[in-house]
């Protein structure tokens, strides 16, 4: 299972990718939107979770792209942020396939709400 992880602070980024990758998670990395699109082009990705505010190519921008690319229109997407009420206006959440969460969130619990969203009843079940 392929994720691209898209946010511009390095505190969090780096942290994030290397409990994902522990958890068996191929993870592509980038510092803002347009470093993300440049690997959606070059690399397929099951799962696109994204900070919204960032240089360059901010989330909700990176989003609308993500919807006219044929081959990412039914992507997962969730955002990550701890500005939802700032954002709530812009957001464009479909909730087949869109998702939010707080940045505050402990890492394992992003993991078992990744887990559960892409694996569903069979998460945390070993075959």
């Amino acid at each position: 299972m392929d994720i691209l992880l898209v946010d511009d602070n390095v505190d969090y980024l780096f942290p994030m990718k290397e409990a994902l990758y522990e958890h068996g998670y191929t993870v592509y990395a980038a510092d803002d939107g347009e470093q993300a699109r440049r690997i959606m082009s070059a690399a397929s990705v099951d799962l696109i979770i994204s900070d919204i505010k960032m240089p360059n190519l901010n989330g909700i921008q990176l989003h609308k792209t993500v919807r006219t690319m044929r081959r990412y229109q039914k992507t997962k997407f969730v955002f990550i942020s701890g500005y939802r009420e700032v954002y709530e206006d812009e957001l464009d959440l479909n909730p087949e396939r869109d998702y939010f969460l707080d940045k505050t969130m402990a890492a394992q619990e992003i993991i078992r709400f990744i887990d559960r969203l892409m694996f569903g009843k069979y998460a945390e079940v070993w075959v």
